[in-house]
């Protein structure tokens, strides 16, 4: 008897829906279905553990670092005129591994925190305003087991905090800190009521491998055993067993350890040929590579890396060349860098900015620079066709020749100095205004009428000049 409609079950006081099929003669969906017993549980991994296995494995520590490393290694790019001070306030203050502590210590542990220190009062919220140049003192890194959250904001959804503390203090510590001084980095995504159990904090990216790692560590370190038993010699003896159970143990252990000695210092072992059989048992190893391999890839999955990024070992196959798994883990990167690491920043920016100018600009914002570095002839390639095209624009009056400049020092390809930019946006405004002269006698000409000496130079007609 065959039937498809679902069934309910109650386990723990929690409704559980099972698999629609049923079938009473071949026990598919009953009670003696071995599958409708397996259910999901809740997995705990504790600091101590995570602490561990980041320190004593290299897998746990790869995991960790890498996606990281990878998304913030080649850093970001400002936009605009004052792009280098804001990278000279970065390097003063080491932003760049400030904030990839953060990361790290949020995939580790589930959630991270970066306070910035400007004076202020840490009590109160921060106010921006009063942010002067070299106002932010420091970048201090936290992780969730270094403070404690306080005042979580249930009631106003329209606070940036929806959900989140209101206040934090340092374990052991007095002081209370407004979350406007905390640039707040949680770890994986997790349902609210269980973010919530968590204290607002995220998931520990390295829990969810914790299991696959274990399985692969315990398979490592399986075959390596094996490999020291991979030959096993045995000696059938008569009457070993009485010799054992009476007074002559002793003289049996070292006559078998005197056979031993033998055998390994002139590779010839003596036997009795009436009481004693030697034997040698051989440890097959074929399949436990695959075994491996597998275990490997499942890893993989887990960390959402590649196996190739992962174990650091080259594509397999005649005609794989590993792009592919690249290009797939270079778009999961793109994707952290746009997402919360975008958000971070912003935040941070805003402190940042005002205190490496001063100020904060309105047309400021800042791009992820390539992922992967390019080789020579690359390079060559990408910096003729931004050549071409800047060459095309300015013919065509789409920018100016200071805008090249300028965009071609913030790649830092060539030595270009504001004082030239300026030089060059002064020529330009003089050009506007029809007052150029670079001391040749050469008239000035505006952006908006043609240049009459270029025409003149090819016979065109002009005003002043009509064709006749």
């Amino acid at each position: 008897m065959t039937t498809s409609l679902p069934r309910i079950k109650i386990r723990g006081g929690q409704v559980v829906s099972t698999d629609s099929l049923s079938n009473m003669v071949a026990n598919i969906g009953t009670n003696r279905d071995k599958r409708t017993h397996n259910a999901f549980g809740f997995e705990f991994v504790n600091q101590i553990e995570l602490e561990a296995a980041y320190q004593s494995n290299w897998i746990a520590r790869r995991i960790v670092d890498k996606p990281n490393e990878d998304a913030l290694r080649e850093w970001r790019a400002f936009s605009g005129k004052q792009a280098k001070d804001i990278a000279n306030e970065e390097r003063r203050l080491g932003v760049q591994q400030a904030y990839l502590d953060t990361c790290c210590w949020a995939d580790l542990y589930g959630g991270a925190a970066m306070l910035m220190v400007t004076g202020q009062d840490l009590s109160r919220p921060l106010d921006l305003d009063k942010i002067k140049k070299g106002g932010l003192k420091n970048l201090v890194v936290l992780d969730r087991w270094d403070i404690q959250p306080t005042e979580f904001n249930l009631t106003d959804p329209l606070k940036p905090n929806w959900m989140l503390p209101e206040y934090y203090m340092m374990v052991n510590g007095e002081q209370k800190i407004h979350y406007s001084h905390i640039i707040r980095r949680t770890g994986a995504r997790l349902p609210r009521r269980m973010r919530m159990f968590d204290q607002g904090w995220g998931d520990s990216r390295l829990r969810r491998c914790m299991s696959d790692l274990r399985d692969v560590v315990a398979t490592k370190s399986g075959i390596a055993s094996l490999v020291l038993e991979a030959n096993v010699d045995t000696i059938s003896v008569k009457g070993l067993k009485g010799a054992l159970a009476s007074a002559q143990c002793d003289s049996v252990t070292e006559r078998y350890r005197l056979f031993g000695m033998m055998k390994s210092i002139v590779n010839l072992g003596l036997l009795d040929a009436e009481s004693e059989e030697y034997d040698r048992k051989s440890v097959a190893f074929s399949g436990l590579s695959q075994i491996m391999e597998q275990f490997m890839v499942w890893t993989a999955g887990a960390a959402e890396m590649p196996v190739t990024e992962l174990w650091g070992q080259s594509a397999a196959g005649l005609s794989s060349t590993g792009e592919g798994d690249l290009k797939t883990y270079h778009g999961t990167i793109k994707g952290k860098q746009d997402g919360q690491m975008r958000l971070d920043l912003e935040a941070l920016d805003q402190v940042l900015i005002r205190s490496a100018l001063g100020t904060y600009p309105d047309d400021i914002e800042f791009e992820w620079n390539p992922l992967a570095q390019t080789s020579g002839i690359e390079q060559a390639q990408e910096d003729l066709a931004d050549a071409q095209a800047d060459s095309l624009h300015i013919e065509n009056r789409v920018i100016r020749p200071s805008h090249a400049m300028r965009r071609a020092q913030a790649k830092g390809t060539y030595a270009i100095t504001d004082e030239q930019i300026a030089a060059q946006e002064k020529i330009e405004k003089d050009q506007d205004n029809g007052e150029f002269d670079d001391g040749k006698g050469l008239p000035g000409f505006s952006l908006d009428e043609p240049d009459r000496s270029k025409q003149e130079a090819d016979g065109a007609p002009t005003k002043e000049t009509p064709r006749a």
